[in-house]
């Protein structure tokens, strides 16, 4: 087991099928994973075989213990426009969101990648999110390239291809950094 917990926040998003590669990933990198998914999410995680990494979803009881240890980074892989929004905001009215505020507001070391459709990628809250996230601290890459220096939105209907060629290294690698 490693010294290093990543969080490996999902959303719905076409980028979700590769969370098993992205679990793989992170312990080969010498990460201990722990997946972290939003309710959108879940349909995408069905059917992957996960390793074993737990699966945190819904907020604890006051009575149970905690059941992750505090993050030493995160990576939001895919960030939806409805999560990065009310994220950016301070919306921390899911379990997935109040990890990434808390990561936020603790300077956690995180990386996103933000998946839209042009016409999401096209309200002017989009471009207010990532500026404000950026502001935060937070590294942006783009899910085409890896590029760090623009986000593209993802055209409607290629999601799926766009998924298949992401490397989980370009999210990885600025966590080493």
């Amino acid at each position: 087991m490693s010294n290093r917990t990543l969080y490996i926040v999902v959303c719905g998003a076409p980028l979700a099928s590769r969370t098993a590669d992205g679990v793989k990933a992170a312990r080969a990198n010498g990460w201990d994973p722990y997946v972290i998914p939003t309710e959108a999410a879940l349909p995408w995680l069905a059917d992957q075989d996960l390793g074993n990494a737990p699966v945190i979803t819904g907020n604890r009881t006051p009575d149970q213990p905690k059941r992750t240890p505090p993050p030493d980074a995160v990576a939001v892989v895919p960030t939806t426009f409805n999560t990065l929004n009310a994220w950016a905001n301070g919306n921390a009215h899911t379990y997935a969101l109040t990890t990434l505020c808390a990561a936020l507001g603790s300077r956690t070391p995180t990386v996103s990648v933000p998946f839209a459709k042009h016409d999401l990628a096209g309200h002017p809250a989009w471009l207010a999110s990532l500026a404000v996230l950026r502001y935060a601290g937070v590294s942006l890459i783009d899910p085409h390239d890896g590029s760090s220096a623009k986000i593209e939105p993802v055209a409607s209907g290629t999601g799926g291809d766009v998924a298949e060629r992401f490397e989980w290294r370009w999210a990885l690698d600025l966590l080493l950094t």
